[in-house]
């Protein structure tokens, strides 16, 4: 299984991206900044392709998507979180509105069933930018543009719309 994290966003105090598993969208992320500051000193990871498998996490104690052989990053996971103070360097998931995770906790639960489903098989995880992704994996600017409406959560419309 494939997950794509494509990085929409990058400001001095965070990095907001889109999730896709197998090339379709499945939720927004956030990150610390590319660029390292006082809070996050390493700033987000590395752009590049990274092995991922799901391990019992020590501080949080339950099963969750690990990434290995981040240079320069050790206990990189995948996790819930609401915003830019639940990450210490790791890359929450949920539906992002503005700056903000909602319904976090859910959308972290789905992507580990979901990775669970294939445990036999091998994980990767692709981070990116919009444009190295283009370039890489989209036809058209509609390819890419479709990307968003999955991963952004909109308070003014009903979820049973989407």
């Amino acid at each position: 299984m494939l997950l794509s994290l494509i990085r929409t966003n990058e400001s001095p105090s965070e990095t907001t991206g889109i999730l896709l598993i197998d090339g379709k969208p499945f939720c927004g992320t956030l990150e610390p900044p590319t660029v390292p500051n006082a809070q996050h000193p390493k700033g987000a990871i590395p752009v590049g392709w990274y092995k991922l498998t799901l391990t019992k996490s020590p501080h949080f104690g339950r099963v969750l998507p690990l990434l290995h052989y981040v240079p320069g990053f050790e206990g990189i996971r995948i996790h819930a979180g609401n915003n830019r103070e639940h990450t210490a360097g790791c890359i929450l998931v949920g539906k992002l509105c503005g700056s903000s995770l909602y319904y976090s906790l859910s959308t972290e639960t789905e992507l580990v069933e979901r990775l669970n489903k294939h445990r036999y098989e091998d994980h990767y995880i692709e981070v990116t930018t919009p444009e190295r992704f283009f370039t890489d994996h989209c036809n058209s600017i509609d390819d890419i543009s479709c990307l968003f409406y999955g991963a952004r959560y909109d308070r003014d419309q009903p979820l049973a719309g989407r």
